[in-house]
């Protein structure tokens, strides 16, 4: 580090113990206090919103500032009261002159601001964490060609961070991170507005949590990490041979090995054919794992917490379809075990755009649907869950690649959400709601994606759960769809002001290339208006990205993508239930029954 020594004048203008404002010929403002024979400078400006330390009180070698009583320990720049540290300079006196270095050590400079970071996070403060943030970016060490602009670098520590310390692995709050540092890479968002909204939804789930499993144990009631000395590095089947068995700390600390040395791709090897064997937490493990792989390959140097935090999140995982609900699914995944499927060792076909339409990727030689096989397999999609995932054996039987009937599943997904009862919501007998059928949505595309790299067999048996699960949720469906009605104005002006009917029919009239448009126009709706919890943020965005990605792969688009998004996202929807949670509740203790639901 060079150094940057500026003269801020006579001993004699610094009195003992009272704050005095100095500049350098730039303008730069330093707070100086004179205590114990040594002279201690701060940045003049509170961290927090800027105002002078130089106005405000020091008692005790703590400086308070006047406006909002933050506390500042001189010697050291630490807040004792309020929130982040204030920068500190090195000073020292050369015979009656005082001398200030304006240097910074940028290696300490990052430690202090991602700690700084970190911490507000942990306290789920996410304005505190975008100004360490923007600090950070301040340094200038940031890549501008990531798209993430200066706030690369704190996009980064918030997935690392995000993926250290949840609880119960990768959860909603990186998964939307996933979509928004997309959205802020294609110009859709302000990097500073998505970078708050992931920092609450990921500081909100953590809050006051220590890292998973690093020492974390005493603090938090979690064991520390199993480190596993004999780590096979040619058996990634082992990951799925702990999670299968509930040993989560084994399968972190292999997943975590196996990251180090084969890196993301290892990592989807290892995890794919586990997540192929079952629909996981309404569909939350294939689509968690999609979204960590995003984020992996986005931030190489998180990619083992994010993997790690994946294999977690599996391992607590409830696999639905062993439930008897899904008897029908089971039995088509049997009947898929012994059909010989064709193809090499992974699926063919392009990995961009048109990999999950009906007639581009599967396994080679894939037989592709013509329109009118693809809408007779989506009406069986729709009729339920036996229909659904025997059609999609029958058709893989025939040839027909497991990534064309995915984009077909999609599709019919999507229309599944459009047909939603809202009337659902209403009941106090029942715990189903809207959300739950966006993950038929956000499953679909999740297992189209990770079929991109699959073997042939597993994405097959992803395309009989996807179907399964569109199938499965028919008994939400509504007697009869919103109604679009004319309006005038925008799609913008219509959905802001809350008009299903006006927003559909503006939608009806936009051709391919003005329905994409109409995504990226609504993603600062979804990011930021949209809705209060983070909870429902998450969904609204990962199902908008989850359309428009399913449309952009879809070689044979309609309006079905973007009128499901309207139906979903327009209506004002209650995010908290307390009379339903009271009357689930008490139901329970009555009768000792389960709530109604969709299966």
């Amino acid at each position: 580090m060079k150094s940057d020594w500026i003269d801020l004048g006579p001993l004699s203008e610094f009195p003992a113990d009272e704050p005095v404002l100095r500049k350098d010929d730039a303008g730069r403002r330093f707070a100086c206090v004179l205590r114990g024979g040594e002279v201690h400078a701060l940045d003049d400006r509170c961290p927090h919103q800027g105002y002078p330390l130089s106005e405000g009180a020091l008692r005790g070698g703590v400086l308070t500032c006047a406006w909002h009583n933050w506390k500042f320990d001189i010697a050291s720049g630490a807040c004792a009261f309020g929130g982040e540290p204030v920068r500190r300079y090195a000073t020292r006196i050369d015979g009656d002159r005082v001398l200030l270095n304006r240097a910074v050590d940028t290696a300490a400079e990052v430690r202090r601001l991602v700690a700084g970071l970190r911490e507000a996070v942990l306290r789920d403060d996410p304005a505190r964490a975008l100004r360490e943030g923007l600090r950070l970016g301040a340094l200038g060490l940031h890549r501008m060609e990531t798209g993430l602009g200066s706030l690369h670098l704190a996009f980064e520590v918030l997935a690392k961070d995000g993926a250290e310390r949840a609880e119960h692995g990768f959860d909603h709050g990186l998964a939307l991170l996933s979509d928004l540092c997309a959205w802020v890479e294609r110009g859709w968002v302000p990097a500073e507005e998505a970078f708050v909204v992931a920092a609450h939804a990921i500081g909100e789930a953590s809050a006051r949590l220590g890292p998973r499993g690093k020492g974390a144990g005493k603090a938090t009631g979690r064991s520390p990490l199993v480190r596993i000395a004999d780590f096979e590095l040619d058996e990634p089947a082992k990951v799925s041979e702990a999670l299968a068995a509930e040993r989560r700390d084994e399968a972190e600390a292999r997943m975590r090995e196996l990251v180090e040395v084969r890196g993301t791709a290892g990592a989807r090897r290892a995890l794919l054919p586990f997540v192929a064997q079952h629909l996981y937490d309404y569909g939350h493990g294939a689509i968690f794992l999609a979204k960590a792989i995003e984020l992996a390959e986005r931030f190489s140097s998180a990619a083992d917490e994010l993997l790690a935090a994946s294999t977690v999140q599996l391992a607590w995982a409830t696999a639905d379809t062993s439930l008897p609900p899904f008897t029908a699914t089971r039995a088509a995944l049997a009947r898929l075990a012994e059909l010989p499927l064709p193809g090499s060792e992974a699926c063919a076909g392009s990995a961009g755009a048109g990999a999950a339409g009906s007639g581009a990727a599967g396994a080679a030689g894939a037989v592709p649907l013509d329109p009118a096989e693809r809408a007779a397999f989506e009406a069986e999609v729709l009729a339920g869950e036996r229909p659904a995932v025997e059609a999609t054996v029958r058709w893989l039987a025939r040839g027909a690649g497991p990534l064309a009937l995915l984009g077909a599943i999609g599709h019919a997904a999507a229309v599944r959400l459009a047909r939603f009862d809202s009337a659902w919501e209403q009941r106090l007998d029942a715990e189903v709601g809207v959300l739950d059928v966006t993950h038929a949505v956000t499953f679909a595309e999740a297992a189209a994606a990770l079929g991109r790299e699959a073997l042939p067999r597993e994405a097959a048996q992803l395309a009989v759960l996807a179907a399964g699960f569109v199938g499965k949720l028919r008994h939400g469906d509504a007697a009869a769809p919103p109604a679009a009605r004319a309006s005038g104005g925008t799609l913008r002006q219509a959905v802001e002001a809350r008009d299903v009917g006006g927003a559909l029919a503006i939608a009806r009239e936009l051709d391919a290339g003005g329905r994409r448009r109409a995504f990226a126009e609504l993603a600062p709706f979804a990011a930021f208006d949209a809705a209060v919890r983070p909870i429902f943020t998450a969904h609204a965005v990962k199902t908008l990205e989850a359309l428009q990605r399913l449309e952009a792969s879809d070689p044979q688009p309609d309006g079905a993508y973007l009128e499901a998004l309207l139906t979903y996202l327009v209506p004002v929807r209650r995010e908290l239930g307390v009379r339903r949670i009271a009357a689930v509740a008490k139901k329970f203790m009555s009768d000792g029954r389960p709530p109604e639901g969709l299966y």
